[in-house]
């Protein structure tokens, strides 16, 4: 068997490793590049439109972060707003548009929370957003007030900053391009699983059924099998991944724009929130339900033996366990949605405890569960000080780069590639462009 030798291998054909493939090819001069992906296409698990919420996230209406979480967060997603500004109208293939966006207050409580986080966030961050009342509401998003109970206290921020983006066709952007750009430097390989890795000399061999491949550098880009890899070789971190699902109900078209519900600091569950479809204008999405599924990739039953071997089952483990699922506020989250997959009464619950709060109008026969739309994002548990880690999961360790868990998501995919296109380019002693990055992409901070 031939040897195949690469300067940077990166696991995992999602929209971080597309990402990280298409910032190494476009920025610096490495030399051979190869991404190895286990199935037969690009993006086929969380990166796909139908498993996430398609939102770009500014940080506008994310209601539990902070000042400085809504600022990082800005400054990440404008990066894929200037790489959305670089392609030709026909090669965006419509995997971004532009819509309203706002963050729902009901309640006294609620509003008053709403009121606070516009003076002290919103007018600094995001100047051209904007306070509602209920006749603004019912101007912009008229189902949202339709047939509510006319004593119910009602108000929101209306964003200007509103885009959904089909995150999988990006990833497929983000691949075509470095492909075209890269010719013999880049390749891209399908039906590909990786069995492991191991150190050999100043090289890491990568292991599929049928191949070997070396490399200088290895970066994981594998989600919540990232830690599996990292725990295979070693690196332990005191660290275990509590998969977190999603799920999502389908109406007709109810909604103009995404409406958001106002969530509480260190939940790392979104709330539920109603979301137009980039891929279907005639339904809109509630969700996302949450339920914790013993494995690491949703339909994939052969992923619970690996989720076992990445969760460690001991005494500080169970103790963090224990201190996150009875949180007051996690638990009553988990509480709620474990009912609401189950057929009949689940749909009654949820519509009754969610759907309806967004959409007062909705009807039990208007609702539709689709048990193939949603993933599994993974959530960390670090095992010291028996929490989760909130925001991104990233692991560093001698020539290889873990990712976990991107923060918020495919929102920050041009971000994290940043750092890890710096530090891979440090470690192999290779040249970023970095006048080219800035140029195009944005400054980068010190």
């Amino acid at each position: 068997m031939k040897k195949e030798t690469y300067d940077v291998i990166i696991v995992g054909g999602g929209i971080t490793g597309a990402s990280l493939l298409y910032t190494l090819t476009r920025y610096t001069d490495i030399k051979r590049i190869l991404l190895l992906e286990k199935y037969d296409d690009l993006a086929t698990l969380n990166s796909n439109s139908r498993n996430n919420a398609q939102t770009l996230h500014f940080g506008d209406i994310e209601t539990n972060y902070s000042f400085e979480e809504a600022a990082r967060i800005k400054n990440e997603a404008e990066r894929v707003l200037r790489y959305f500004k670089m392609q030709e109208p026909k090669a965006r293939n419509g995997a971004i548009k532009k819509c309203q966006k706002m963050v729902l207050g009901i309640g006294s409580e609620e509003i008053e929370f709403l009121d606070e986080l516009y003076k002290t966030r919103l007018k600094k961050l995001f100047p051209s957003s904007m306070k509602l009342e209920r006749k603004d509401i019912a101007r912009l998003e008229p189902y949202v007030v339709k047939k509510r109970q006319k004593d119910e206290e009602i108000g929101a921020l209306l964003s200007k900053t509103g885009y959904m983006v089909d995150f999988g066709k990006m990833t497929h952007m983000f691949a075509s391009q470095a492909e075209s750009e890269g010719g013999d430097r880049v390749r891209v390989l399908f039906n590909a699983r990786v069995m492991g890795m191991e150190k050999k000399g100043s090289e890491y061999r990568v292991y599929t059924p049928k191949n070997e491949y070396f490399s200088r550098f290895v970066v994981f880009a594998t989600g919540s099998y990232s830690l599996y890899f990292a725990k295979s070789i070693g690196i332990d971190k005191n660290l275990s991944i509590l998969s977190v699902g999603g799920g999502f109900y389908t109406s007709k078209r109810v909604l103009k724009g995404k409406v958001y519900r106002v969530q509480k600091g260190g939940i790392p569950f979104a709330a539920v929130h109603g979301d137009p479809d980039i891929a279907d204008k005639n339904i809109t999405r509630f969700g996302p339900t949450v339920n914790i599924p013993p494995m690491l990739e949703k339909k994939h039953l052969n992923t619970v033996i690996d989720y076992i071997k990445t969760f460690d089952f001991d005494m500080p483990t169970m103790v963090s366990l224990e201190k996150i699922l009875f949180n007051k506020d996690i638990k009553k989250i988990i509480a709620n949605n474990i009912g609401y997959g189950i057929p009949v009464i689940g749909k009654y619950s949820f519509l009754k405890k969610e759907a309806s709060r967004i959409v007062p109008s909705l009807k039990y026969g208007n609702l539709k569960l689709h048990g193939d739309i949603g993933g599994i994002r993974p959530q960390m548990i670090d095992e010291n000080k028996h929490s989760l880690v909130l925001g991104a999961g990233k692991i560093k360790h001698d020539g290889v780069i873990f990712n976990i868990t991107p923060s918020p998501g495919a929102s920050s995919c041009l971000a994290n590639s940043l750092k890890d296109m710096q530090y891979i380019s440090d470690y192999l002693g290779e040249e970023f462009n970095k006048s080219k990055y800035e140029a195009e992409l944005g400054k980068i901070s010190a």
